[in-house]
C-alpha cells in the first residue's frame, strides 16, 4: 500500500475541525490489566501543531484548582472519539496566557 493512501486513511478520521478556543471532550481507551475502558478528558484547546498525520493538540483543564495540560496526537489509536462541545473564535493561535488565569477570569477570557 502506498504511503499516500495510508495518510489519507488517517486524515479522513478527523471529521470535526478542531481549532484553538474549542471546548472538547476526548474519549481515551485506558487498559487496566485485562480490562479496557473509555475515559473522558474535557478541556480547552490552547494549541494546535503539525499537519496531516503528525497533527497534535494541547488541551488544558482545571482539576482541583490545578491546571493540567496534555498533548494528544490526533491520529492515535487510543483516541476513540472527539466531541466539540463549544467553540469560541479567537484572534490568537496559541492561548498560553491562560496558564496564569484562574476562576472567573479564565471564563471571561475564553468566552469572548
Amino acid at each position: 500500500m502506498f504511503k499516500t493512501k495510508i495518510f489519507q486513511k488517517f486524515e479522513k478520521k478527523q471529521t470535526q475541525k478542531i481549532q484553538v478556543g474549542s471546548l472538547i471532550e476526548i474519549g481515551l481507551k485506558i487498559q487496566e490489566g485485562e480490562k479496557s475502558r473509555i475515559q473522558k478528558y474535557k478541556g480547552f484547546v490552547i494549541a494546535v501543531k503539525g499537519q496531516g498525520i503528525d497533527k497534535t493538540i494541547r488541551v488544558r483543564k482545571i482539576f482541583q484548582k490545578i491546571g493540567i495540560e496534555r498533548v494528544f496526537p490526533l491520529n492515535s489509536p487510543q483516541i476513540k472519539f472527539i466531541n466539540r462541545l463549544k467553540f469560541t473564535k479567537m484572534k490568537r493561535s496559541k492561548l498560553y496566557y491562560l496558564r496564569n488565569q484562574i476562576g472567573k477570569s479564565l471564563r471571561l477570557k475564553i468566552a469572548i
